[in-house]
């Protein structure tokens, strides 16, 4: 699967299915590139979901949002199953855990993105997952940080992580305004869920989203490998 920045996800954090659809049809109609099946959303309802999003949506790719930090291999193996396309793997998970899921990865075709939630040294851990064969970082300022820390997001990291490695960075975001910081600063990767889905509007607030991240978009000084 090829990754032409900038890729827009938007991520399906709910609890059920049912809540989970409508936004993903919001979703699709207002240009995104990629649908998540959100970690709330597999808690709750389990794999099922991930296939229920897949089987909805045929022409569009779906992520799998595990953030596996055990078993990487064998999450791979079900987001074949469910039939989506690419899965994310705890970036401070063990190595052994990442080497898994690239194996399984690339014997699969399942694209293998490592989360960096709760990582201390984004650079350093950037360089190590690269190395490891992940097939793209996904910087994730978390939702836990964001309400203990309201002013701070991804962006910070972004200059400095696409500095360090070639593979294709994305970012988490909370609005507009720190996805077109981080889209000026050259990121591949966009990805938006609560609170923009979550609130009334979505379709309407979703386009603005994308159309502002997609103007406001240059690309990084070196283009990504994929």
């Amino acid at each position: 699967m090829e990754i032409r920045p900038p890729l827009i996800q938007v991520a399906l954090d709910f609890a059920t299915i049912e809540e989970s659809l409508p936004v993903a049809e919001a979703a699709v109609k207002a240009g995104c590139d990629w649908l998540e099946a959100g970690t709330p959303l597999i808690v709750a309802q389990g794999v099922k979901a991930i296939g229920a999003i897949a089987k909805a949506f045929p022409a569009m790719p779906v992520l799998a949002d595990y953030k596996a930090m055990d078993s990487g291999g064998k999450h791979v193996l079900v987001t074949q199953q469910q039939g989506a396309h690419i899965m994310t793997v705890c970036a401070g998970a063990a190595d052994e855990t990442v080497k898994a899921a690239v194996k399984a990865g690339k014997e699969t075709g399942i694209l293998v993105c490592a989360d960096t939630i709760g990582v201390k040294d984004q650079v350093k851990r950037a360089k190590e997952l690269e190395a490891l064969g992940v097939d793209m970082i996904y910087l994730h300022f978390a939702a836990d940080e964001r309400r203990a820390f309201s002013s701070r997001d991804t962006v910070p990291w972004v200059a400095p992580v696409l500095e360090a490695v070639e593979i294709p960075v994305g970012v988490a975001t909370f609005e507009i305004e720190d996805a077109v910081a981080a889209a000026k600063l050259g990121a591949d990767h966009f990805s938006i869920g609560h609170p923009i889905v979550s609130s009334e509007h979505t379709y309407e607030k979703l386009k603005r989203y994308i159309d502002a991240v997609r103007a406001a978009h240059a690309p990084r000084r070196r283009a990504a490998r994929v």
